[in-house]
């Protein structure tokens, strides 16, 4: 029996020991990865604890070497803190709580006694954040005040006998130890008050070890159970779940000294906070490292983060489509470009960061057709005024914005058009007037060729009619042997090297007599915008015969469109305002008010929508009375 009991004892010490000694084999730090809201002003919590597994106070930031992915960083602000914790306590009663000892104080009494003696040393300016949770039905949540607390103990009276243990009572409490805390520098604590748990709730304590980790939880156990149940499935299982969340466990028979739960608490409630100037340009994963030089030796820690860091983004806020310069007083015919309003447009811009972290610009350039036309290196970064003044002609001008952040990074927007609409008269005065100096330099030069050209002209026109008869260069020849001069026929003789002033003029293609000198009869108006880029204005049809095609061989009138074929179409003059239109075999064909036509062609009429291979015209007819004929008579009407 003896040897039995021993057994029993060394394997409890067993048990307990390795726990009790966790994280107290050698001084350690802890740095958590930095917050980068205010990017690149960064800051970070370092803990630090010695030996024993107490917070170390007193380090100032001498003691501290900060490294940014390996360069050293100068520490800003530094200083110690005392958040508090925020303290879940979860009591999973079941009957091993009743077993009482000999003095007949049952092993939940020996506990919540235990945890009230805590709560009452706590001072009010503690600032530790209480929960309080059992598995029949006892609530209270994230409480500022230890007297709450602790009141809510000394009212707790379960009945162990009556009450099953139930793991959702550990699950709760990381639950509201998950809740956000209300320092950012809190740690997050839950006590596991509990017996052994059965086999089958040995696989929900992995699940929940798992929640517990993802949430940086330490959880404490106290194991309430007869030693021969220290070392069982769930006892070990609970052990793992202590050690891998940073906790210890501790396992109560009635017989043990009752830990104080200050001992878990203490060490978490302080910690440094620290402030640096970020050196990182580009974004992804880096390494933030601090070395401690403490009185027991020089300990080191890193924490590796993900940046999102890319360059401003620079956005043209409404930019005009259309900006119109004018003459301000429309009645001064005079006015010159220059007076032309308006003389500047104000642009517009926002400059966003896309990773989240605005900071300060160094730069803003607005370019108008890739030139520079304000530079900004002082706020405000996000308006330029562009002088559009020097405009005199109407175009259109592309403009970019660069912007350039104090980091060095930086973009160019999206290039946007805007249209520079330059309202001149048709002819200025300005014009006429030089023109008139022009003359008045010149005039007797200008009269003296006027009349050369009038001279010219008539004496064409009466050559032309038959008034002025001028006679070929001739010679006689002499007549044949037996033939008189007299009877020998007078012949012309033959061409000269210098032609008469008759052949010379007839070169020209005259108009024949009777001949009409027609403009345009009729016109092929472009409808849709696929004919309207081909032919911005309308087609004029001069010829008594025009061929549509792509090839220039084939066609007077050229169709770029690869729905048109090299010949396509003919169109036929036939007589007054009357024309024909013939398909040449074309594979999209030719339609006349959405009908197809074939080789024999189809009368047109005025209004008819035509359409050559997918490219649509609406066909006009001019009006008679618009364009009036010039005939030429013969000479002998010529009065």
């Amino acid at each position: 029996m003896k040897i039995k009991s021993w057994s029993i004892l060394l394997l409890c010490l067993a048990l307990f020991l390795p726990i009790a000694t966790n994280a107290q084999t050698g001084q350690k730090a802890i740095l958590t990865p930095p917050q980068t809201e205010n990017f690149p002003q960064m800051t970070a919590y370092l803990d630090v604890y010695d030996s024993a597994g107490n917070f170390l106070p007193g380090l100032t930031s001498e003691n501290i070497t900060l490294t940014e992915n390996g360069s050293n960083l100068p520490i800003l602000d530094f200083e110690e803190l005392n958040p508090g914790a925020q303290v879940v306590v979860a009591i999973n009663v079941s009957p091993p709580f009743a077993i009482r000892d000999n003095l007949g104080t049952s092993r939940l009494e020996r506990l919540v006694q235990s945890l009230i003696e805590w709560g009452t040393n706590l001072t009010p300016e503690n600032t530790d954040d209480l929960s309080l949770i059992t598995n029949d039905g006892i609530e209270k949540t994230h409480l500022n005040s230890p007297h709450i607390w602790v009141s809510a103990l000394e009212n707790y009276h379960p009945l162990p006998h009556e009450t099953a243990s139930n793991l959702n009572t550990l699950a709760h409490a990381i639950d509201v130890a998950s809740d956000p805390l209300p320092h950012q520098a809190m740690k997050r604590v839950v006590l596991f008050v509990t017996a052994s748990p059965t086999p089958e709730e040995v696989v929900a304590l992995l699940n929940l070890t798992d929640r517990a980790q993802e949430h940086n939880i330490r959880i404490f156990v106290w194991l309430i159970s007869s030693p021969a149940f220290f070392d069982s499935s769930g006892a070990q299982q609970l052990m793992v779940t202590a050690q891998e969340t940073g906790g210890t466990l501790f396992a109560f028979s009635g017989a043990e000294v009752m830990p104080s739960l200050e001992d878990y608490i203490a060490p978490l409630r302080g910690t440094y906070h620290l402030t640096y100037q970020s050196q990182i340009t580009s974004g992804g994963t880096h390494t933030l490292g601090a070395a401690i030089q403490t009185p027991e030796g020089r300990i080191a820690t890193t924490r590796e983060f993900q940046l999102d860091i890319q360059p401003p983004n620079p956005i043209f806020i409404a930019p005009p489509l259309t900006i119109t310069r004018e003459n301000p007083n429309p009645e001064d015919k005079t006015a010159e470009i220059e007076t032309y309003t308006p003389t500047s447009q104000e642009i517009s811009a926002i400059i966003e960061f896309p990773d989240g972290h605005p900071r300060p610009l160094e730069e803003t350039i607005l370019y108008v057709d890739g030139n520079v036309e304000v530079r900004n290196t002082h706020a405000p970064f996000d308006e330029f005024i562009w002088d559009i003044g020097k405009y005199e002609e109407s175009e259109t001008h592309y403009l970019e914005i660069y912007a350039r952040d104090n980091l060095g990074l930086s973009k160019t927007s999206v290039a946007t058009q805007i249209q520079v609409v330059v309202n001149k008269p048709e002819i200025k005065i300005e014009t006429l007037r030089k023109a008139n100096k022009v003359f008045e330099e010149y005039k007797v030069t200008v009269i003296a060729m006027g009349f050369v050209i009038v001279a010219a002209v008539t004496f064409l026109i009466l050559l032309r009619r038959g008034s002025i008869r001028p006679k070929a260069f001739q010679r006689k020849q002499k007549p044949p042997a037996g033939e008189t001069q007299k009877d020998a026929p007078e012949t012309e003789a033959a061409p000269t090297a210098k032609e008469g002033i008759t052949s010379w003029i007839n070169r020209f293609a005259w108009p024949k007599e009777g001949e009409i000198a027609r403009q345009a009869s009729a016109t092929l108006e472009p409808i849709t915008e696929q004919a309207q880029k081909l032919f911005p204005e309308p087609l004029s049809v001069y010829n008594a015969e025009e061929t549509f095609g792509k090839n220039a061989s084939a066609a007077t009138i050229l169709i770029k469109d690869a729905s048109v074929d090299d010949l396509h179409a003919r169109l036929e003059f036939i007589s007054e305002n009357t024309f024909k239109l013939r398909d040449e075999g074309s594979v999209a064909g030719t339609w006349v008010n959405y009908q197809p036509i074939t080789k024999e062609g189809t009368i047109l009429q005025h209004g008819d929508t035509i359409h050559i291979g997918l490219v649509e015209f609406r066909f006009c007819v001019q009006d008679k009375s618009a364009h009036q004929e010039v005939v030429i008579t013969s000479e002998e009407h010529i009065p």
